[in-house]
Formats: structure tokens, C-alpha cells, sequence
């Protein structure tokens, strides 16, 4: 099913499919670039076989959604809810974009999309972010967006033959609500 909203338009011709089969040796592809995977918590090899088993068990998966990000009709990137949790209202999100070209036009307003989706339609009152705290570009949007610092986790990844201090963010949906007349207008479509 595709959400569809009447009273705005989405004018950046940005939509949110449903990962599919279909999808993953690409995103298989994004996930082991060198320049996607820099922040992200693991690496993983380029190994398509493990790539459809991890599809199998995210697709049964009832506290995760997974969507590929299209701009002009042309796949650029992933995002995802995880841990989502219905009965406290909260979840985790990440996303990347795999195609280089679009990181900078694209990387800022992406989320923007995914809040108004967590926030009016899934009525979720939480978002939980982890950024590696070497990762100042993202932190920086993620504070223009409105989520605040709730504390830095020591040594909390171990990555790259070393341990990396991570950053825990959260937004909730009275502060970005407060943002509507901001960034209101940014409504996608989610399959």
C-alpha cells in the first residue's frame, strides 16, 4: 500500500519503495562501500547468499521497516526503522545514501521524510539515533533537525582495529511538531 497525501505534494519527486528481493544485490553494493560504510556500526562482506538471508529474516520481521529511497524514479540509498517498539512508542532509524552523487543534495532532507512518516502516520513519539561521534556532518543535521544529545557511550563500537565512542540522539514528536511550519511540507511516499 502507498500512502498518499492529498493536501501536499511531494515535489522533489522523492518516494520510499518497499526493500525487495529485487533490491538487495544493490544495496549488497552500497553496504560495502568503503564511503558508506565509514560511520556505520559494522562492515559486512560482499556476500550475496548472506545478503538474502539477513532479506528473510528482516521480512518476518514485524518491529522493522526497510525502504529503498528513489529520487526521479532512480535508486540512490536505504533507510530503515528498527527496534521498533509499539507499546512505548519509540524506534531506531539509519539510513545511507549508496549513490555518491546524491549524498550532498539529498543527505539532509531524506530524514526529513522519515519523521513526518514516524511522527503523523505510524504515531510513533520517538526517534532514537546512534552517530559515531567522529561523524560531525551528520550529528550537525541531526541537531538542525531538532534531535537533542542525550549522552555519549564510551568505547562503544569496535571497529577498524579500534574503539569508537558513539553518540545517542533522540527527537520527539512534541519538538518536531514544533518544527512543522519548517519542515511540514516534506511528506514522501511510503510503500
Amino acid at each position: 500500500m502507498i500512502i498518499h497525501y492529498h493536501s501536499r505534494t511531494n515535489n522533489n519527486k522523492i518516494e520510499f519503495k518497499r526493500l525487495k528481493e529485487e533490491h538487495l544485490e544493490m544495496v549488497l553494493k552500497w553496504r560495502t562501500q568503503p564511503d558508506v560504510t565509514k560511520y556505520m556500526a559494522t562492515d559486512i562482506e560482499y556476500n550475496l547468499e548472506k545478503q538474502k538471508q539477513w532479506f528473510q529474516i528482516i521480512s518476518k520481521d514485524t518491529s522493522s521497516k526497510y525502504w529503498i529511497i528513489t529520487f526521479n524514479t532512480i535508486s540512490v540509498g536505504l533507510i530503515a526503522l528498527v527496534n521498533i517498539n509499539w507499546t512505548h512508542k519509540y524506534t531506531i532509524w539509519d539510513y545511507y545514501i549508496g549513490e555518491a552523487k546524491y549524498r550532498s543534495a539529498l543527505g539532509g532532507i531524506i530524514p526529513l521524510y522519515l519523521y513526518n512518516y514516524i511522527f503523523k502516520d505510524l504515531k510513533l513519539n520517538k526517534i532514537f539515533a546512534n552517530v559515531m561521534v567522529e561523524n560531525k556532518g551528520t550529528i550537525k543535521i541531526f541537531q538542525l533537525h531538532g534531535f537533542r544529545n542525550v549522552g555519549v557511550c564510551k568505547q562503544h563500537y569496535y571497529k577498524n582495529d579500534r574503539y569508537h565512542d558513539v553518540l545517542m540522539m533522540e527527537l520527539l514528536a512534541e519538538k518536531w511538531k514544533a518544527q512543522n511550519d519548517r519542515f511540514g511540507k516534506y511528506v514522501g511516499f511510503f510503500e
